[in-house]
């Protein structure tokens, strides 16, 4: 029991530390409006993807999802990477009272769409907290806990990090590029997802 919290809990750091769009987000947010108000989109995606793995633990997992299924998620996932590029490219300067670029509804949207995130749950999450669930009654949901726990400590230290280097890239030859930098992330994130389902 005591390894498959520790699997689950590593499991959930390694997630919170790969580069994804979230993570590519939340820098966004804590360049463009700041620290406290940057870091709710992690606190947004935390709650997409808990409500995720409990759609996968009730529904997904009893039906089986087929490789089309997932490849059609995949397309509209990298349809949406697309769609917060062209919004996070359109930033050219550092303005507090600018709005939001994700939003809870976008981030949503993004995790409904993100198939490597469907596909974790299914193939390594959901076994791995069922096997968890033979140890102990309600185990599923420890593993969902303890890895949803990890995955945000590890991407609040990347993004306390991360906003110690804000001053120097909101330097004003340096905004523009810094925002393109991050939308051609997000790009390159949507094109590995659609060269990632065929």
């Amino acid at each position: 029991m005591i390894s498959s919290l520790i699997e689950a809990f590593l499991l959930g750091l390694v997630g919170g530390a790969v580069p994804g769009p979230i993570l590519t987000g939340t820098f966004t947010e804590i360049l463009n409006i700041g620290f406290i108000k940057g870091i709710r989109v992690i606190f947004y995606a935390l709650l997409a993807e808990t409500i995720g793995a409990l759609l996968v633990f009730f529904i997904f997992y009893t039906i089986g999802l087929n490789h089309l299924t997932i490849q059609i998620i995949s397309v509209c996932g990298a349809i949406v990477l697309f769609w917060l590029a062209s919004q996070v490219w359109k930033i050219k300067e550092i303005n507090t009272e600018a709005k939001k670029v994700l939003t809870l509804s976008k981030i949503l949207l993004l995790t409904a769409f993100n198939s490597g995130y469907w596909v974790f749950w299914i193939t390594v999450g959901v076994p791995k907290a069922l096997a968890l669930n033979t140890f102990v009654y309600g185990g599923k949901f420890i593993f969902l806990a303890v890895f949803e726990l990890a995955w945000l400590i590890m991407t609040f230290v990347l993004a306390f990090i991360f906003y110690q280097f804000r001053p120097l890239l909101q330097r004003k030859n340096l905004i523009g590029t810094t925002f393109k930098v991050l939308a051609v992330i997000l790009i390159l994130l949507g094109v590995k997802t659609l060269f990632g389902i065929f």
